[in-house]
C-alpha cells in the first residue's frame, strides 16, 4: 500500500513557499491537480514536490515554513492537539495519530535527564534536511498552541549539519541547546512544561476528537485482530485476558486461538507492553514500585518485582539508581 499525506498539509506548504517565489515544474503541478478532489495524495508525489522545492530555496526555509504552519493545516490532527489539556497528552496523540497528517515517518517519546524527548524517525530520502527542519519547527510552534503560552524546548537535536545561522534557529527554538550531527532528530521539553495546564479544554470535545481520529486511522490502516489487542493494551496495560476478550466482544477461547494463529500468546503481549511502560516511567520522580505494580495490573508488588527482575536482571531500586541517577535516563 502506497504511503499518503493529507492534502491540506501539502497545500499549506505550497502557500508558504509562494512567499519565496517558488515555482514547481509543470509536470508536478499537473500531477498535484489530478489529486485536487482527493483528501490525500501519494507520498512519492510529495517527494517529487519537495525535490523541486529543495533546488530553489535558501537555507533556513524549512524552519520558516514549519514555524508558519497553523492547526487547521493538520486537519483532524491539529484540532485533536488543540483539544489536549497538556503537552504530554498532545504528544501521545501525535505519537498515535500522526499518520493522519502524513506517513513519511513516526514520532516516539522518551524521558531523559533534560526532560521529555520527542523523536521523529523519518522514512523519506528526498529533501530530508529541509523537511526535518519544517517538522521540528512545527512541533515547537504547536507546543505553544497547546500550552496557551510561549514555551521553548530545553534542547533540539538534528542529524544534519547547521543549514543557516544560529540566530535563525534561535528565532524558532529560543535559547534551547541546539545540536547538530546527532544520532537522531528530536526536540526536548522540561518536565514542568510537559505537564503545564493553562488553557481550559472541554473533555467532551477531546473525547470526540479522539474518536474521530481513531475512526480515520482505522480507515487509513484497517487494524488486524493482533493490532487491536496491542492498542488496547498500550492504553490499558492492566487488562486481564477476560477483560480483553470482553473489550473485543469475543470469548477468551477465541482470543487465545486468534493470537496463536499469529504465533503468540496473550501473556507474551502483556509482558512486552508492561515492560515498555515500566522502563518508560521508572525514572519519573513520583513513580514508585507500588504505583507501577498497580498501574500495570499486578496483584501485588512482589509479583511485579519478580517480573521486573526477569526483564532487566535487576531489582527495581537497583535499576533506578543505575539508569536514572547515574546515566540520567
Amino acid at each position: 500500500m502506497t504511503a499518503t499525506v493529507t492534502q491540506s498539509f501539502t497545500r499549506a506548504i505550497l502557500s508558504q513557499l509562494a512567499h519565496y517565489d517558488i515555482q514547481l515544474e509543470p509536470a508536478i503541478r499537473a500531477q498535484l491537480a489530478d489529486y485536487a478532489d482527493q483528501p490525500r495524495l501519494p507520498l512519492p508525489l510529495q517527494d517529487e514536490m519537495w525535490k523541486s522545492i529543495e533546488s530553489q530555496v535558501a537555507p533556513g526555509t524549512g524552519l520558516r515554513v514549519g514555524r508558519a504552519l497553523m492547526p487547521q493545516h493538520f486537519d483532524t490532527m491539529g484540532f485533536l492537539l488543540l483539544s489536549s489539556p497538556s503537552l504530554s497528552v498532545a504528544v501521545d496523540c501525535l505519537v498515535n495519530y500522526s499518520p493522519l497528517v502524513g506517513e513519511g515517518g513516526q514520532f516516539r517519546k522518551a524521558h531523559e535527564s533534560r526532560g521529555w524527548k520527542i523523536t521523529y524517525d523519518d522514512q523519506f530520502t528526498t529533501a530530508v534536511t529541509l523537511r526535518i527542519e519544517a517538522i521540528i519547527a512545527s512541533i515547537a510552534t504547536g507546543a505553544s498552541w497547546v500550552a496557551g503560552k510561549n514555551i521553548s524546548p530545553t534542547a533540539v537535536l538534528f542529524a544534519h549539519e547547521a543549514q543557516t545561522s544560529l540566530s535563525e534557529y534561535q528565532q524558532v527554538f529560543g535559547q534551547a541547546d541546539i545540536q547538530f550531527a546527532q544520532q537522531e532528530n528530536a526536540i526536548i521539553y522540561a518536565d514542568a512544561d510537559w505537564h503545564f495546564k493553562q488553557r481550559e479544554v472541554n473533555p467532551a470535545v477531546q473525547a470526540q476528537m479522539l474518536e474521530l481520529a481513531k475512526q480515520q486511522l482505522s480507515q487509513l490502516h484497517p487494524q488486524s485482530f493482533e493490532d487491536n489487542v496491542k492498542t488496547l493494551l498500550k492504553n490499558q496495560p492492566w487488562l486481564s485476558r477476560a477483560q480483553m476478550a470482553a473489550s473485543l466482544a469475543v470469548s477468551e477461547r477465541t482470543l487465545t486461538r486468534k493470537l496463536q494463529l499469529r504465533g503468540m500468546t496473550y501473556q507474551q503481549l502483556t509482558q512486552a507492553v508492561r515492560k515498555h511502560h515500566a522502563l518508560e516511567q521508572i525514572c519519573l520522580a513520583h513513580v514508585t514500585q507500588a504505583s507501577l505494580a498497580d498501574y500495570l495490573g499486578y496483584s501485588d508488588e512482589h509479583a511485579f518485582a519478580k517480573a521486573f527482575r526477569r526483564w532487566t536482571g535487576m531489582g527495581f531500586r537497583e535499576y533506578r539508581q543505575t539508569h536514572c541517577t547515574v546515566n540520567g535516563h
